[in-house]
């Protein structure tokens, strides 16, 4: 949850790069025993890159604060596109919000390699098994909703990219109905799985500070990408939150 948090903050690559560690923790943690070294590793990629991404993005401000406002380079594209020039530090709290889930992130992903090692019958063990139930209920919760979760998804923006997530609700609306099985909602989670995570990373890369070519942007009009703004609709944003949402949904 810190580095989708991270990741949402601001569109710049430092931010897609949180997005794309949060993915693999995803995958890998829900696997037990013999993957557990891709968790551990994760989790050590997780410290490494915040604490690169903590230092490059202090090592920055200070620059700036010092050669001033006027700073040529804090106004150049690649710095935008980079996220170091994220807003200016003595205008806007952004820059204080991702240092502080950066470096929460790093210290949580400490805590999880070296917390059940040190501290077998820790609080902080009573406090996971205490999340886990939680997690158990959630998935529950999510097994009921998640059908008409994945409708949102297709009708809230109709598109091309929203389009297999209305046929699979079709198919399994017509497999329920002929079965009476209502497992059958669900035979095509694994797929849209690994789809809404493209959809996310293909509509997230699409919001990076990056002038991309006409033909690109005629492409992304077509399959329904959208600039996420002030300015963007109800169904844009409603279409946003519900895939991520899905995913979420569908992933636990």
């Amino acid at each position: 949850l810190l580095l989708i948090y991270a990741s949402l903050l601001d569109w710049s690559l430092i931010s897609l790069v949180n997005m794309v560690i949060f993915f693999a923790i995803r995958f890998v943690a829900p696997r037990r025993g013999f993957h557990n070294w891709r968790l551990y590793l994760l989790y050590w990629c997780t410290v490494i890159y915040s604490a690169v991404a903590i230092l490059a993005q202090v090592t920055f401000h200070i620059i700036w604060g010092i050669e001033g406002k006027g700073w040529i380079v804090a106004h150049s594209w690649w710095a935008k596109l980079v996220g170091f020039a994220r807003d200016q530090p003595w205008e806007s709290p952004s820059v204080i919000y991702f240092l502080i889930v950066q470096l929460s992130a790093a210290v949580l992903s400490l805590v999880e390699v070296f917390g059940s090692r040190i501290h077998q019958d820790s609080c902080w063990l009573n406090f996971s098994f205490d999340i886990e139930q939680i997690g158990y209920h959630f998935r529950v919760a999510c097994c009921l909703l998640l059908p008409a979760v994945q409708l949102i998804v297709s009708i809230s923006h109709p598109s091309w990219i929203s389009l297999p997530f209305f046929v699979f609700s079709c198919i399994g609306l017509v497999d329920w109905s002929l079965t009476s099985n209502f497992l059958g909602l669900f035979r095509w989670w694994r797929l849209l799985e690994i789809y809404s995570v493209f959809s996310i990373l293909l509509l997230y890369i699409y919001q990076l500070r990056v002038k991309f070519p006409y033909v690109v942007v005629a492409f992304a009009d077509f399959i329904g990408l959208f600039k996420v703004s002030s300015k963007s609709e109800w169904p844009e944003l409603s279409s946003g939150i519900s895939l991520l949402v899905y995913y979420f949904m569908v992933s636990s």
